[in-house]
């Protein structure tokens, strides 16, 4: 499949409550995306955390474009 990414959403920066989700997606707008469209919160800050091996996304049993947060 690839890589997937980690990707932290928040209201704003330092946000105690940030989210990281895993998304099946390699490219880190790709997987911004994916995330900015279900999860309706487009002013929300989006960052991107770095890549998710693909043990991790079989253990999670992510097929590419789902996402499950952490």
């Amino acid at each position: 499949m690839g890589l997937g990414r980690l990707i932290r959403v928040q209201a704003f920066r330092g946000d105690p409550d940030a989210t990281i989700y895993v998304v099946a997606e390699p490219q880190v707008e790709k997987a911004i995306d994916i995330l900015r469209t279900a999860l309706a919160r487009p002013q929300a800050e989006y960052e991107d955390l770095g890549r998710a091996s693909d043990p991790l996304l079989d253990t999670l049993a992510l097929k590419p474009g789902m996402f499950t947060k952490t």
